[in-house]
């Protein structure tokens, strides 16, 4: 039996107790009219009994229904407290949640990263500096199978002779490396003129040769800007030393190879000594 049950049962005998208590007081109010006055002090001694026994059943029912009334308010108050629990757990869970951080795995990607080239690191185009001459014709010269085919081609424009073959052996070198010279040239006073009007330069420092340099000698006697003789300066033979040198020219006649060693700073009996070299 739940409480609301119990209220309405003590309610019902409260409400049955007190009708018969009026009942029996209207009875005796008819029965006092009926009897003697002999019977009147044993009424009114029933009658004020009566009414003390309602007054306390009237206190009874009054407990009993303030009684109800909190046993309702504290149902009420619990409701209406679970009402505004819920309420606030779901107003709390509707909010967004700010402060938690959520970790989202990462991925690695299989694609690699394009690199950024800062304007001021990228890479300027390789200028090409076209290589002088000189340099040109010592690597060229530098190779064994070169100076042999040179050298054949020398001897041919000579009518097939070794001998006095130097100034067809240069212009050769010097066509070979792309610069023109002319086929009729013989002498080494042609060849010199030949890379002047060209806008080779003289420079008579042989300190500041460098290989691949075509040099010439000191002048024929009597013949003033004839050189007596002319080669390609490829190294010197001893380092610090500028006395004798590695050279290569066409005297065969005496030299078993165009390249080979031969005085430059130093006069000999037999040679002359260097005078200049050409250079572009």
């Amino acid at each position: 039996m739940n409480k609301d049950d119990q209220v309405s049962k003590e309610e019902k005998e409260n409400s049955e107790i007190i009708n018969k208590l009026y009942a029996n007081e209207n009875i005796s109010e008819k029965s006092d009219s009926k009897t003697d006055s002999n019977s009147v002090p044993k009424l009114n001694d029933d009658i004020d009994e009566s009414k003390k026994y309602i007054k306390e059943m009237h206190e009874l029912a009054d407990k009993n229904e303030f009684k109800n009334n909190i046993v309702v308010l504290g149902l009420v108050v619990v409701v209406v407290a679970i009402i505004l629990f819920t309420i606030l757990m779901n107003t709390s869970l509707m909010k967004p949640k700010t402060d938690v951080v959520t970790n989202t795995p990462t991925t690695k990607s299989t694609s690699k990263p394009t690199k950024t080239i800062s304007p001021a690191k990228v890479a300027k185009p390789n200028v090409v500096k076209p290589v002088d001459a000189p340099t040109k014709i010592y690597e060229y010269l530098n190779v064994e199978t070169n100076r042999t085919d040179v050298l054949k081609k020398a001897v041919k424009l000579n009518d097939g002779s070794k001998k006095g073959v130097t100034v067809y052996l240069l212009s050769e070198i010097l066509r070979s490396n792309g610069i023109t010279i002319p086929s009729k040239t013989t002498t080494v006073k042609q060849l010199k003129e030949s890379l002047i009007s060209k806008g080779w330069k003289n420079d008579t420092r042989f300190s500041q040769l460098k290989p691949g340099d075509i040099c010439f000698t000191t002048d024929m006697p009597g013949k003033t800007g004839s050189p007596s003789h002319a080669y390609v300066f490829m190294s010197w033979t001893e380092k610090g030393k500028t006395d004798y040198a590695n050279i290569i020219d066409g005297q065969l006649d005496e030299f078993s190879t165009i390249l080979h060693k031969r005085n430059l700073s130093v006069s000999t009996t037999k040679k002359d000594k260097f005078s200049f070299y050409l250079r572009k």
